[in-house]
């Protein structure tokens, strides 16, 4: 019954063969359902057989092979009954629904993720000024966790800033932001003191080396800090990207998801995965599925063809020109750099080098030096030696294919930056050979500087 009800509320209509009499009164009501009586042995065929599918439901074994003997050869056959432990299926049947395992699995994950939305939501009722945190220059897993942690508090009836603490660099996501016509703005001197509820999103306190904020909430997928403390916690360093974890809480309590949101969730997504080719688990997939046919594709489209901005292509060729290769791994170090995108853009491009497995493109960007690393996954554990290189003197983190440090200079010059660098990151390297590398690099800093873009504009 169960079954056939499932058909019937779909508009489908449903031929039921049965020996049980009571059955057919039962179905009498269910309109599109014709329900015909037969031996209550099973073993004559009925001549109006329908086409596949066909859905046997009994729950002896051997009645139900009887009846398989009617059917003509397809693998639409179902075996519909009670699942019982330890038992299995008989060959030639298909299950028509999940295991009971795995539906037990996403029960269990859903109602985990209603209780942690239920926390969020207790939190935020009646609070004056939330605050929405994002690290330095946010980039779209960080707008997309923070808008979807918004959303959450919005149908708690209170309405959260959303800030970051640096600036705005990429051409992509200044595109996002002036497109979601939210605001999004960088963090004032009184806004921090002023909150009485502070989360951070895609970072943890710990990220800032100067000033953390006090967080109430943080939610991340980065390896957790041993500093990181609040009153709600959700790091979970096996999913790509924070803006799965929100996509989570979202669906999982039915919450509205417009298009806008669903775009910067979308695009948070496929950037921190590179389209859910690193670091993705089954959790981002499940997301990226809900998410896709929601957004606006176009705009995704767009963003992704609007990757390097012109005043990066002479930093570009002049990284390429100055590398130095070191076994599987490239290092290349920039000099004072007006954005950290450029070692950013710069690895990103370079790990595409055949027979590389790991690079780090280092620079000089106010008073820090900033190592941006990359790597395959596979024989390299990228954010591992960054945290073992510099998280001591700067902070320093990420996962297997990517990581990053940043280790404040204090007036120590660019030249100094470059034996800060090679001296940690390269601590088992004999010293002939680390003051080679040291050497190579400074003089690689001698060459001519990339040129202004502007040289290569044609008049009007």
């Amino acid at each position: 019954m169960p079954t056939v009800g499932f058909f019937v509320a779909g508009g489908i209509p449903v031929q039921v063969y049965t020996a049980n009499s009571a059955l057919v009164d039962q179905l009498a009501p269910y309109p599109g359902v014709h329900a015909t009586l037969v031996s209550a042995s099973y073993e004559d065929r009925p001549r109006d057989l329908p086409e596949p599918p066909y859905f046997i439901g009994v729950e002896d074994i051997a009645l139900a092979e009887r009846i398989r003997g009617w059917l003509p050869p397809t693998m639409a056959q179902f075996l519909v009954r009670r699942e019982h432990r330890r038992q299995t299926r008989p060959r030639g049947f298909l299950s028509l629904l999940p295991p009971q395992a795995d539906n037990r699995q996403q029960v269990l994950r859903r109602l985990s993720a209603l209780r942690r939305v239920d926390t969020l939501m207790d939190l935020a009722r009646g609070k004056r000024q939330p605050l929405i945190l994002m690290y330095g220059d946010p980039d779209p897993d960080a707008v997309g966790a923070a808008l979807g942690l918004a959303a959450i508090w919005k149908a708690a009836d209170t309405t959260p800033l959303i800030r970051y603490t640096g600036e705005v660099q990429r051409y992509q996501n200044k595109l996002l932001m002036s497109w979601l016509k939210h605001p999004i703005e960088q963090l004032r001197a009184s806004e921090q003191e002023d909150a009485d509820l502070i989360a951070v999103v895609d970072a943890q306190p710990g990220f800032w080396r100067e000033n953390p904020p006090r967080a109430h909430v943080v939610i991340d997928h980065h390896p957790r800090r041993d500093d990181t403390t609040a009153p709600y916690l959700d790091l979970r360093e096996d999913y790509g990207a924070t803006s799965t974890i929100l996509t989570e809480y979202l669906s999982d309590a039915d919450l509205p998801v417009n298009r806008q949101l669903a775009t910067a969730l979308l695009y948070g997504i496929v950037t921190d995965t590179d389209d859910l080719k690193r670091n993705a688990s089954s959790a981002d997939i499940r997301a990226f599925d809900l998410l896709h046919t929601r957004a606006d594709r176009n705009f995704i489209a767009r963003l992704e063809k609007s990757q390097v901005p012109m005043s990066m292509l002479d930093y570009i060729a002049w990284g390429i020109s100055h590398r130095v290769v070191y076994r599987e791994m490239v290092l290349i170090h920039f000099g004072k750099v007006p954005t950290v995108d450029i070692c950013v853009q710069m690895a990103d491009l370079v790990l595409l080098t055949c027979g590389i497995t790991w690079v780090v493109c280092a620079g000089v960007h106010e008073g820090r030096l900033i190592a941006v690393f990359r790597g395959d996954g596979h024989r390299q554990d990228v954010g591992k030696r960054a945290t073992l290189a510099f998280a001591k003197i700067g902070s320093a983190g990420g996962h297997r294919t990517m990581g990053r440090a940043e280790v404040p200079l204090d007036g120590a010059s660019v030249s100094d930056s470059i034996e800060l660098l090679v001296n940690n990151l390269f601590r088992r390297m004999s010293p002939s050979r680390r003051n080679r590398f040291i050497r190579i690099l400074k003089g690689h800093l001698q060459a001519r500087r990339p040129t202004d873009p502007d040289e290569f504009e044609l008049a009007s």
